[in-house]
C-alpha cells in the first residue's frame, strides 16, 4: 500500500457493546458533557455482552451516531465537545435508546439534523409488520408514523431502504418488493403519496424500463443532481431521474465476472454510492470482496472494481465515499481505502488501511 497522510486512533469506544477495539488499550473517562438528561436510556443496555452493532450513521451535522444493535435498539450516541482534546479515549454511552417489538429494517436521518435545534432531530425506522416511524433523541415517544400496506392482503410491508429526498427534505423514499413508495413526514398516520412498481403489472406503470427491476429494494441512494439509484437483492440497479419522481434513465443486472475485469459476483446488493460529481456510482455487494464503480454519465460501463474488501459475508457491510476515496471495512477488523474514485480502470488495491476491531468492521462512516 502506498504511504498516505493519514494516522487514525482510537478517540472513543462503546468499550464492551461490540468487540474489544485495538489499542490503545480499554481504558476509559466519562465525557464530562453537560448536555440534559438522556431520553430513555435502559442501564442493562449500556455494555450488553451478547449483542452487535448492524448498523451506524453519522447525523449530517456531525454530532450524533443512530446506531442499531442486533437486539433491535436503535441508540443515539451524541459527541462529547472534548472528544478531539481528551489525553485518553472517552466512553461512549447512549443518550437515549429506543426498543423496537420487531427487527428493524432500515433506518434514515433527517438531511437538516441540527443537535441545536430541536425540531430537526428526526430519523426514520422501519421495523418488521408496523408502520414507519418517526422519531427522535429528545423524545421517548413515537412522534409519528406511516402506513405501507399490501393492497391484497393489507398486512404491512416493512421497507428495507429508507432515503430522505435531496429535493424535498420533508420527503422521504421507502424501498420494497418490486416497489418504491414515497411519503411525506407531515401525514401522520397515513400512506403513500405516491406508489412506483418496478416491475410491469397489468394495473399500473412501470419506473423501471423494459423488464422493470426486479426484487427486494434493499439500498436507495441520491446523486448531487437528482438522480435516484436502487438496488435489489436479486443483483438489479435502476437509475431515475427528477429526484426519484421522473422517469427511468437505466436498469441492469449485475453479472457474475464483471464486464472484461475477470471479477464480480455477489449475492444482492445492499448499498449504492454516488461520486460527489454524481459520475460513478459504488455498487456494494453482500458475499464479496469488492466495490464495483460503474461510470453512470460516461460509458454507462463498468470502470473498475475495487478488491480486497474482505467482505464475503451475508451481512451487511457498509461503505463510504469521502470525498475521492472509497472507505470499507472487512472482516478482518481492518479499514481499507481506495484513493482516486473514478481515476483508475480494472482491477485496483487498497491504497492504505489500518487495524480497527478484533472483529469485524460492518460499518466504516
Amino acid at each position: 500500500m502506498e504511504d498516505h497522510r493519514y494516522h487514525p486512533h482510537l478517540v472513543a469506544s462503546t468499550v464492551n457493546t461490540d468487540s474489544s477495539p485495538i489499542s490503545p488499550g480499554n481504558e476509559t473517562e466519562d465525557s464530562g458533557n453537560t448536555r440534559p438528561n438522556p431520553v430513555a436510556v435502559d442501564p442493562d443496555h449500556q455494555n450488553p455482552s451478547s449483542t452487535h452493532f448492524k448498523s451506524a450513521q453519522w447525523s449530517p451535522d456531525g454530532t450524533t451516531i443512530l446506531a442499531l444493535t442486533s437486539d433491535h435498539v436503535l441508540s443515539t450516541y451524541i459527541l462529547p465537545p472534548n472528544l478531539l482534546t481528551s489525553p485518553s479515549p472517552l466512553h461512549l454511552r447512549p443518550y437515549s435508546t429506543n426498543q423496537s417489538p420487531e427487527p428493524i429494517y432500515a433506518t434514515a436521518i433527517h438531511p437538516s439534523y441540527t443537535l441545536h435545534s430541536s425540531p430537526t432531530t428526526l430519523y426514520l425506522a422501519a421495523p418488521r409488520s408496523l408502520p414507519i416511524r418517526l422519531l427522535s433523541p429528545f423524545s421517548p415517544s413515537i412522534i409519528a408514523s406511516y402506513r405501507l400496506v399490501s393492497k391484497t392482503t393489507e398486512e404491512y410491508i416493512a421497507p428495507h431502504s429508507l432515503l430522505f429526498s435531496n429535493n424535498e427534505p420533508n420527503t422521504f423514499f421507502a424501498g420494497s418488493l418490486n416497489l418504491i413508495s414515497v411519503f411525506d413526514i407531515n401525514r401522520n398516520g397515513e400512506g403513500p403519496l405516491e406508489r412506483m412498481p418496478t416491475v410491469p403489472s397489468k394495473r399500473s406503470s412501470v419506473v423501471g424500463g423494459v423488464g422493470g427491476v426486479k426484487g427486494i429494494v434493499s439500498t436507495l441512494g441520491m446523486s448531487s443532481d437528482g438522480v435516484l439509484a436502487t438496488g435489489t437483492f436479486s443483483r438489479w440497479v435502476g437509475l431515475y431521474d427528477g429526484y426519484g419522481r421522473g422517469g427511468s434513465v437505466g436498469a441492469f443486472q449485475l453479472q457474475n465476472g464483471g464486464n472484461t475485469q475477470g471479477e464480480g459476483g455477489g449475492t444482492g446488493v445492499t448499498q449504492v454510492l454516488w461520486s460527489s460529481d454524481g459520475r460513478y456510482l459504488c455498487v456494494v455487494e453482500r458475499c464479496s470482496d469488492g466495490i464495483g464503480i460503474w461510470d453512470v454519465r460516461g460509458t454507462g460501463k463498468r470502470l473498475a472494481w475495487l478488491r480486497g474488501r474482505s467482505a464475503e459475508t451475508n451481512q451487511r457491510m457498509a461503505v463510504e465515499v469521502v470525498g475521492d476515496e472509497v472507505w470499507a471495512g472487512g472482516l478482518d477488523g481492518m479499514v481499507r481505502v481506495w484513493h482516486g474514485l473514478g481515476e483508475k480502470e480494472g482491477a485496483v488495491d487498497p491504497s492504505w488501511g489500518f487495524k480497527a476491531h478484533n472483529g469485524n468492521v460492518s460499518y466504516a462512516k
